[in-house]
């Protein structure tokens, strides 16, 4: 465990050795029988970006839950600039120094961001009668205050709901900051931010840094790991595996330490061997095809987090099945038909955020599988529970998914076995062609190389894909061929690899020069 003690660093950490704003010592924290911290011992010093990363379930939300006094440890101790102290709730945090922000905004949209910043402290008028009324000017000063380290004192005013995401997560940190917070948690803080606006939120953090500000950054982008902390510490099942500095690995030595293994290096593929035309995609009224999906392939389309092409994904899965498109399946025109129609003939969406549009929470495994998938399994009204046992024990074990209890609540399972259930579902009920939305983001390094196992599998086995990504490398990595769409409009084609990446980006990005250029 030599490597789990902080390692001196190129930073403002080395002014500050000696004692660092917060040390735990053998944290532990246990759910029953379940140990979700395990004898944790970290170091956080001021001017400090420590990164904390591990694959979900390895411990980080407990920890942050710890840190932020929203959960006590079972043993261990936390000591701030040498001084232990016990942080029995959220305000405890606060007021030692200790701010959060979660990966869900906590903001209230119908407000001002004043109103939000001042949520927890509202500046009341001097009256000479004891009312309590707010002081907008005030909330107004303190608001701008706030904001001029990050640029944004002029939004102010603003509503909550009329803020770009990038802006929203400002606000988040700046109301973070108030007082006197000398630690600043970012749990996910880029999950829904695109790259332009994550280099924008980088740069606060960097300002912040400078300040003297220590801050613990939790993420699953090792990228973005590397290039903004100055230490990292791996959890491993609970335990704290090394604290190293971020420029002593690579990534592939990172996700190494983070599972515990050599990730599985792709083969080189074999030629395609393309089947029929399984969805072909145009404009009605129009002879030309926009798109055609084969049996055996992955059809990629790089998109960005808030893109419009989500109302694209809508028409072709037949949530919205007014649009202008003529979506065929297998031949026959699906375009008017509803999201049951299409999937009854094996056309499915598997959603990026399973919890929040795929799959009942509160249901366990085996019910979530079987929802849509009930029929299959009953005969003259009688539910046949052992086939429909059987079929969901071998999904749980074709798909990995952990705990393999098909009665564990789905609200339980790390992010990466909830999109492993959503997959399942549609698996079960014959779906030929998958139609995946950024299916990894916010996914850990491990649950992504099973996430593209399942994927291969499927195209080589069953049917074929259309891939959504914000991820470029992946979507590279995995697609057979590429198309770039802006509106309801293919404005570019990538029909062979190995495509490159300038010139995917040049035509996602708007580059008018790509427009419908096919590449070979």
């Amino acid at each position: 465990m030599s490597l789990a003690r902080p390692l001196a660093t190129e930073s403002a950490t080395q002014e500050n050795a000696a004692v660092p704003f917060l040390r735990i010592t053998e944290l532990s924290r246990a759910y029953g029988q379940v140990k979700a911290l395990s004898d944790a011992s970290i170091d956080f010093y001021g001017g400090e970006v420590h990164a904390i990363v591990g694959e979900n379930g390895a411990g980080k939300s407990t920890l942050t839950r710890l840190l932020a006094g929203e959960e006590q440890p079972d043993s261990g101790q936390m000591l701030i600039e040498g001084r232990a102290v016990v942080l029995g709730r959220p305000a405890d945090a606060r007021r030692a120094g200790i701010a959060i922000v979660h990966q869900q905004f906590q903001l209230v949209e119908a407000l001002t961001v004043a109103e939000n910043i001042c949520l927890e402290e509202v500046p009341l008028m001097r009256l000479p009668l004891p009312l309590p009324i707010r002081d907008k000017r005030a909330m107004l000063a303190r608001a701008r205050e706030r904001l001029t380290p990050f640029g944004l004192q002029d939004k102010a005013g603003a509503r909550i709901r009329d803020l770009s995401v990038a802006e929203r997560q400002v606000v988040e940190i700046s109301r973070a900051l108030g007082g006197d917070a000398r630690l600043l948690i970012l749990d996910e803080p880029t999950s829904a931010l695109s790259a332009a606006e994550t280099e924008t939120l980088f740069a606060h953090i960097r300002e912040l840094r400078s300040r003297g500000v220590a801050i613990i950054f939790i993420a699953h982008n090792l990228q973005e790991v590397l290039s903004i902390a100055d230490r990292i510490s791996v959890l491993r099942d609970g335990r704290l595996i090394a604290t190293v500095p971020a420029d002593a690995l690579g990534a592939g030595g990172l996700a190494k330490l983070i599972v515990g293994r050599d990730l599985a290096v792709a083969k080189a593929r074999e030629p395609l061997r393309l089947g029929e035309v399984l969805l072909d995609v145009g404009h009605r009224g129009r002879p030309d095809r926009m798109m055609t999906l084969r049996r055996g392939e992955i059809l990629g389309i790089p998109t960005y987090i808030g893109s419009a092409l989500r109302g694209f994904l809508a028409r072709i899965s037949g949530e919205n099945a007014s649009g202008p498109l003529a979506i065929h399946l297998r031949g026959d025109d699906v375009s008017r038909g509803s999201i049951a129609s299409r999937v009854h003939s094996g056309l499915c969406l598997v959603p990026g955020d399973a919890t929040a549009e795929g799959l009942a929470p509160k249901l366990s495994i085996a019910d979530n599988i079987l929802l849509p998938n009930a029929g299959q399994f009953t005969r003259f009204g009688i539910f046949r529970r052992s086939r429909a046992a059987a079929a969901v024990a071998h999904l749980i074990r074709d798909l990995d998914i952990r705990p393999a209890n098909p009665d564990a609540p789905v609200e339980t399972l790390s992010g990466g076995n909830r999109q492993k259930v959503a997959i399942a579902k549609w698996l079960l009920s014959g779906a030929e062609v998958l139609v995946m939305d950024d299916p990894t983001r916010g996914v850990d390094i491990g649950a992504k190389v099973e996430m593209y196992r399942i994927m291969r599998s499927h195209v080589e086995t069953r049917g074929a894909i259309l891939l959504t990504s914000s991820d470029l490398d992946e979507l590279i990595g995995l697609a057979d061929r590429l198309v770039v769409i802006h509106g309801d409009e293919v404005v570019a084609r990538f029909e062979a690899g190995p495509f490159d990446k300038a010139e995917v980006l040049a035509a996602s990005s708007g580059d008018k020069g790509n427009r419908q250029e096919t590449k070979a």
